[in-house]
């Protein structure tokens, strides 16, 4: 991707980082990363508790998790584009300081729309954050120590998504859900002043004007489409609300379509769209995460609600899939080099799919919950690495950040579309199973309902709402198996 010669030659921060500068830079990118990803998935054990602290409905907790990832998703492509123009190092730490700053707010607000808005600030801000942690990356590591470094970048990206909850769990048993936002501020003001040190910067040479037009567009496509989802869960009905923001979002996608195609300096590099390993890696990336961030929100509400399991164990049982990303993530390199990278992503998509399935059919008992949760931890760590590298791949080296952007929009995109629509999926399975007229979330907190009917209900929403995630897992490794390149074929 981007190399010295794409910052000025008179800049000082040029100068080649040695071995152990490397490992430095890798570090702090990579806590970077974990303190953005940590954001999501450890607010999620926090959810029974915040929806009786601050008198939250299900709809309206979708929208304190979902704030974050489609404000997050839309800006990334401005994101990438921002941190190529004006300096992948100075965009990424001024987004991580602004990230600190509003994770302090979050963890002083005392109603729900005030978390809500500054779920939004987080989200703007890591924006700016998660493209340039990669770019970095794209620019400091060539050949096999860029393949190495992009795994470590995928497996603390997973790490994040898996651990969150252990985390989240421990700190909330302690000090509420306040505790999870206060979480992200020690590291991220470390990152900020070793950052400032260590990394070296770089940009684009052409330092071309950043299409603001498209990124309004991919805002108002992607808030649209998950606003008409977690709003259609929540009615049952397709009302004016619904069916307004679905037209928001049909036409932003064509506008945005159209934009690209004439754009001077696209958002998305013209040509990526026709190009069959991007396209499988893109894709089956985005369902990947739509299959984890959803089972995830219904897991964690499970270990609590159905289990009867502290905020603190909820966490801990969750543990089992950062241990397996961990491993497999390390091990996914590996395998691509001597098999191509379709044979991990797709075996990896195909173990995701089969515990995704444990747990949508005999997810009503506690050891089999961990072991589906272990086998999906293996799955993701095997396949993240070697799509996330085939997807940087295709992207042309003087767009390192737009490349970075890229993937990550795809899986935000993913991420929050999952916890959409599986959260509405459990919305409307667990009104149809407990009677009309039947508010989830008052019934779940307050134990109103009669507790062997509540568990009932909640055991038949849980198998509707992961079935569908382990669905379009699973669809997503037919894709990857269609699309992926094998050992021999190009990657670009």
């Amino acid at each position: 991707m981007g190399t010295p010669s794409d910052v000025r030659p008179d800049d000082p921060t040029t100068t080649p980082t040695g071995g152990r500068g490397r490992r430095a830079v890798l570090a702090l990118m990579g806590l970077a990363l974990f303190v953005i990803v940590l954001n999501n998935s450890a607010l999620n054990v926090a959810i029974p508790t915040l929806m009786r602290d601050l008198d939250a409905d299900l709809p309206t907790v979708q929208w304190i998790v979902d704030a974050y990832s489609v404000v997050f998703a839309g800006l990334l492509l401005i994101g990438g584009a921002c941190a190529d123009r004006w300096g992948r190092r100075r965009v990424t730490l001024s987004g991580l300081a602004v990230f600190a700053v509003a994770s302090g707010a979050s963890a002083l607000a005392d109603a729900a729309w005030q978390v809500v808005l500054t779920r939004v600030v987080l989200g703007v801000a890591a924006a700016f954050v998660m493209p340039g942690t990669l770019a970095v990356l794209l620019d400091e590591f060539t050949g096999r120590q860029r393949a190495t470094a992009i795994a470590v970048w995928s497996g603390i990206a997973s790490l994040g998504v898996a651990f969150g909850p252990v985390l989240g769990g421990l700190v909330v048993a302690a000090a509420g859900w306040s505790a999870v936002f206060w979480l992200n501020v020690p590291p991220a003001l470390v990152v900020v002043g070793a950052g400032s040190l260590v990394v070296r910067e770089s940009r684009d040479p052409a330092r071309a004007p950043v299409e603001a037009v498209g990124g309004a567009l991919s805002v108002l496509m992607i808030g649209g489409l998950v606003f008409a989802v977690i709003e259609f869960g929540a009615s049952g009905r397709p009302d004016a609300a619904v069916v307004g923001a679905a037209v928001v979002a049909a036409a932003a996608a064509v506008g945005f379509a159209a934009r690209q195609r004439h754009a001077d300096r696209p958002l998305v590099p013209r040509g990526l769209v026709r190009d069959g390993p991007f396209l499988g890696a893109s894709v089956s990336t985005m369902l990947l995460f739509f299959g984890l961030a959803g089972s995830l929100f219904v897991l964690t509400q499970r270990l609590q609600f159905r289990f009867g399991l502290s905020p603190v164990a909820a966490g801990l049982a969750v543990g089992p899939v950062a241990l397996t990303v961990v491993v497999a993530s390390v091990c996914s390199p590996v395998l691509a080099r001597r098999t191509g990278p379709r044979v991990p992503v797709t075996v990896g998509l195909g173990v995701v799919t089969a515990g995704l399935a444990v747990l949508a059919t005999t997810g009503v008992h506690l050891p089999t919950v961990l072991l589906g949760l272990a086998v999906i931890g293996t799955g993701f760590g095997l396949a993240v690495p070697a799509a996330t590298d085939v997807l940087v791949g295709r992207v042309p080296s003087d767009r390192a950040g737009a490349g970075a952007a890229l993937n990550d929009t795809l899986q935000e995109l993913g991420f929050a579309l999952g916890v959409a629509v599986v959260g509405a999926v459990l919305h409307r399975a667990f009104v149809i199973a407990a009677g009309p007229g039947t508010d989830p979330a008052a019934t779940l907190v307050s134990g109103s309902m009669d507790p062997g009917r509540a568990s009932a209900a909640f055991d038949t929403a849980a198998t509707a709402a992961l079935s569908v995630a382990a669905a379009v897992v699973g669809v997503a490794t037919l894709l990857a198996a269609r699309w992926i390149p094998g050992r021999d074929r190009s990657t670009g």
